[in-house]
């Protein structure tokens, strides 16, 4: 008698996680800007596969032979740093974005003129040359 009466208690439990742990919530119902799968868009899209090298300072530089060193090897360019210095990048270096590496060229030259430093580059080679120290 007691052990029938233990089962039943016990199976009364057991039936009651089970009924509980399957009692959950719906999923809630997400708004925002979903979109469905397997869908195509009414109208195409251009994706360009080739985007042109934008010429510019990233905060990560910090100095002009570190961004030197990016651009040349991010266009396969040879750089020759013959300066004696390296410079910490400053405010005119950070208004440099362009496509044209001669108008980026120009940028530098005329930040870091009173330095002495002169940059050159012809789309195959980066050159920089320096006042020499004494």
């Amino acid at each position: 008698m007691q052990a029938s009466k233990t089962l039943g208690v016990v199976s009364a439990l057991a039936m009651l996680a089970l009924v509980v742990g399957c009692a959950t919530k719906p999923a809630p119902d997400f708004g925002g800007r979903w979109k469905p799968v397997n869908h195509f868009s009414e109208s195409s899209m251009e994706i360009p596969l080739y985007s042109s090298y934008v010429f510019q300072a990233l905060p990560s530089d910090g100095t002009l032979k570190h961004m030197l060193e990016r651009w040349a090897s991010d266009n396969q360019m040879r750089l020759d740093y013959s300066a004696t210095s390296d410079y910490t990048l400053y405010g005119p270096v950070a208004k440099i974005s362009t496509t044209d590496l001669t108008q980026a060229v120009e940028v530098l030259n005329q930040a870091y003129a009173e330095r002495g430093v002169a940059i050159r580059g012809d789309g195959r080679e980066l050159v920089v040359t320096g006042r020499r120290s004494n």
